[in-house]
């Protein structure tokens, strides 16, 4: 299971400029941070809770009977 939810994109608005940037999980985990091409730097706080972090696990894999 390791590394399998990094693919997950999470979308972001950049607050100076309002460009959509799209984040993976991989770069929400290890670097906590992106720039924009504006030059600001947006903190990714992480306040996501549990419950809305496993609705988009079953989003990207489904339930079914095999691996539910």
């Amino acid at each position: 299971m390791a590394n399998e939810l990094d693919s997950i994109l999470v979308r972001v608005d950049c607050p100076k400029c309002g460009k959509k940037l799209s984040v993976s999980y991989r770069t929400m985990r290890l670097q906590k941070a992106v720039g924009c091409s504006c030059g600001a730097a947006i903190r990714l706080a992480n306040e996501t809770s549990i419950a809305d972090i496993q609705r988009l696990i079953d989003q990207q894999y489904p339930p079914v009977a095999d691996n539910d």
